[in-house]
């Protein structure tokens, strides 16, 4: 989970002492396309968990389509290098001609620990997708599992933002 290891810490710390700053645009490319997915996906399954019903394997499907969105963008975002010279979005397209990307502590900080987080959602949705019967939902238990990675996802996203902002002088 996106939970702080000893070793993040560590990366926080670093953060703060060298006044290290992620790039607006980085950070609205973030929340446009991790951010704002995350909190859609929460607020599906905070929906059925909130009623005590299962999450529809339809709804599930529709959080893995996002998943792997994530998943690229997270890539983008890690190797600005790779967006495609005829990249679609403009948001990227600027990011790679300007060529901003996360120092190597953000990177290190931002990359991991989400990626782990939407793996296992990924997994843990995908296999009511993939090999259960047809129609069979998400039990409601294993929603809350889920639920408790997003949490953990917007919370870390949260504290890197701040992190990360810049800083007023006193």
């Amino acid at each position: 989970m996106a939970n702080i290891l000893p070793k993040d810490e560590e990366f926080f710390k670093r953060i703060e002492s060298e006044r290290i700053q992620v790039d607006p645009l980085l950070w609205n490319a973030i929340y446009q396309h991790i951010g704002d997915p995350i909190i859609v996906i929460n607020l599906t399954v905070r929906y059925y968990l909130d009623n005590g019903e299962p999450i529809p394997q339809a709804e599930a499907n529709k959080v893995l389509i996002s998943i792997k969105r994530m998943v690229e963008i997270i890539n983008k975002i890690h190797k600005p290098e790779s967006i495609a010279a005829d990249e679609k979005d403009p948001l990227f397209r600027t990011i790679k001609e300007k060529g901003l990307k996360l120092d190597e502590v953000t990177d290190e900080l931002f990359t991991q620990p989400i990626k782990n987080d939407l793996n296992f959602i990924s997994i843990a949705v995908g296999m009511y997708i993939y090999f259960s019967k047809e129609g069979q939902s998400i039990p409601v238990e294993d929603g809350r599992n889920i639920l408790d990675h997003i949490r953990t996802i917007m919370s870390f996203l949260d504290r890197l933002r701040i992190a990360t902002s810049k800083k007023e002088a006193y």
